[in-house]
């Protein structure tokens, strides 16, 4: 691979986290077709278009995470803070709004973790690896 697939996500994500600041809006359709318009195979899966649409929600929904780390404790005291009015802290709105944009598994996703013979590896059956994810070691032997 040339990597023209992976390199037109940067390209789309950026003209799309633009267009959300500036203009309130996105258009990822016509975004993909215009630059595809202009040279091919830019998005070349459907995993990449996919890819594109849950990394523009997930930028929208939570906006800008990141802290200074000379300001971190300050503003970690303030987000654990329990807000009265919610009842809630800005920290548990921040998980929550994260576990929104997270795909979740079906317990077919997770199979091999399942089986009898993996069932106590497991340090929760609420947090299984799906089988997608699991690394195959192999032995010498």
């Amino acid at each position: 691979s040339a990597g023209t697939g992976r390199t037109g996500c940067y390209i789309v994500l950026d003209v799309m986290l633009d267009m959300a600041e500036c203009e309130g809006v996105v258009d990822i359709y016509n975004c993909v077709k215009t630059l595809c318009s202009r040279r091919i195979n830019m998005i070349q899966t459907e995993e990449q278009y996919i890819f594109i649409h849950d990394a523009i929600l997930e930028a929208c929904l939570c906006g800008e995470t990141s802290i200074p780390a000379s300001e971190f404790k300050p503003t970690y005291k303030e987000m654990v803070r329990i807000e009265p009015q919610s009842n809630s802290s800005q920290l548990r709105e921040e998980f929550q709004t994260l576990n929104s944009v997270t795909p979740h598994l079906d317990v077919e996703e997770c199979s091999i973790a399942l089986l009898p013979r993996n069932r106590e590896r497991n340090r929760s059956m609420d947090v299984l690896p799906p089988d997608r994810c699991l690394p195959f070691l192999i032995s010498v032997d």
